[in-house]
């Protein structure tokens, strides 16, 4: 919060006062208190010098004038209300500009933590509530599929967004306990300012369409990319001296359902980073029935290819499991060039009998083309997809000036990416067509 001796600040949901009283005693500040719950106020009240004052309303109808207070706190409120961006929007209203609003809330941890925080909140904390009282073995039952339901309905991403719309900037969200709880803050803008400058119009990907209906497929599918994946394999086939077309067909079409399609439904279930509006059910439903129908595909081509295909498929599916999970190899940039750029190529050349001499070494050139995709999105995604704010100035030698803002920053590799996906489409179909003609 970094408050100042003597500054007023707000706390949100105050309950029984311990987030108050540790602000009071690490900043020397004056601290209202604000909950719903009278029961919890008596509590609070009980801290005799605590507060400048104790005041029973809710969050989302402050009885405060605008900018009236230099700081605002609350804890574990977002989940117990109806519109959180509203909410905020009402937290922010009283925060004078310049001033710091932040939070404490649990969490959902990723990757390996995920199945222990699971198992906690699934088994571990109803039992230690039963061991208590049936109240307590309720609140135990409750809170971990309270915390998970929320974050699905409002990943964190969303929140971002949220907080942004709101009037903040400088927003930080900093991970405790492996994931398990979230403490974020931000700072109001100048009133009548914007927090941001381009980010928010930019959209989450060059080729993403505007959220809502059949739009949300499109940009599901990634389709640049998923070109630009299905391309790698195309370069594969095309190392054979004869590659069958029907084995080049059957496998555009596994890796267009296990990439294109599963890989990329788990990874928006996983904090929504395309800002789609599909259902998690149906998210899931896709991804599960498109990483079938491929493995279905490949364990039909084996009497044809051969045995050997079986480890493919078997190290095809583990990488889209562990896209959607977050592993941390696969997420990596070696990890990224090796799983969409080599392990295409591979499959595809030893599909079709292509030599392993020039398979390895085209492999190694379209892992070199998948680096090179990565490096220059990594970038642009951060941009397009967490920046609050980008501002700058480059400064010639002849004295002249440029501005900085987000398009600027992104449009270089960007227009690089829009290049580089149909240069390698085209590559690949004109060598494959060369074997055929």
């Amino acid at each position: 919060m970094d408050a100042k001796p003597g500054e007023l600040v707000l706390d949100v949901a105050t309950g029984t006062g311990l987030v108050a009283h540790a602000l009071r005693e690490r900043y020397a500040c004056r601290v209202v208190g604000i909950d719903q719950s009278a029961d919890m106020l008596a509590a609070a009240r009980d801290r005799n010098g605590l507060f400048v004052g104790l005041v029973r309303a809710r969050a989302e109808r402050l009885p405060f004038p605008d900018a009236s207070f230099d700081h605002v706190t609350f804890t574990y409120l977002l989940r117990y209300v109806d519109d959180p961006a509203a909410t905020l929007r009402e937290l922010v209203r009283v925060l004078r500009p310049g001033g710091h609003l932040a939070t404490l809330e649990f969490g959902v941890p990723r990757g390996l933590a995920h199945p222990p925080w699971w198992l906690y909140t699934r088994v571990g904390l109803p039992l230690a509530g039963w061991l208590v009282s049936a109240r307590w073995r309720d609140v135990g039952a409750f809170l971990g599929p309270s915390i998970e339901a929320f974050y699905r309905r409002h990943p964190q991403e969303r929140i971002d967004r949220y907080w942004r719309d709101a009037g903040l900037a400088d927003l930080r969200v900093r991970r405790m306990s492996l994931g398990g709880g979230t403490v974020m803050s931000g700072t109001r803008t100048a009133l009548g300012s914007s927090p941001l400058d381009a980010p928010p119009q930019l959209g989450a990907a060059f080729y993403a369409l505007r959220p809502g209906g059949w739009r949300d497929y499109w940009t599901l599918l990634h389709p640049p990319y998923t070109l630009w994946l299905l391309s790698n394999g195309l370069v594969g086939a095309a190392v054979a001296p004869a590659p069958d077309p029907r084995i080049v067909a059957g496998g555009l079409l596994a890796f267009a359902l296990g990439v294109g399609v599963a890989a990329h439904s788990f990874d928006e279930l996983r904090g929504r980073p395309l800002n789609t509006r599909i259902p998690s059910r149906v998210l899931a439903a896709l991804g599960t029935i498109a990483l079938a129908a491929a493995i279905a595909l490949g364990i039909a081509a084996l009497p044809v290819v051969g045995i050997g295909l079986l480890a493919f498929i078997v190290v095809g599916a583990a990488l889209v499991i562990g896209y959607a999970f977050e592993a941390p190899v696969i997420h990596s940039d070696l990890g990224f060039a090796l799983a969409w750029g080599a392990f295409p190529t591979l499959t595809f050349a030893y599909a079709t009998g292509a030599g392993a001499v020039p398979t390895a070494i085209v492999a190694a050139g379209t892992a070199f083309l998948s680096l090179a995709q990565r490096r220059l999105s990594t970038r642009v995604r951060g941009i397009r997809r967490k920046a609050a704010s980008v501002a700058g100035e480059i400064r010639y030698r002849n004295g002249s000036n440029e501005a900085i803002d987000a398009r600027s920053l992104i449009a270089a590799p960007e227009a690089g990416l829009r290049l580089l996906w149909p240069a390698i489409a085209l590559l690949a179909i004109g060598v494959l067509l060369s074997r055929w003609l």
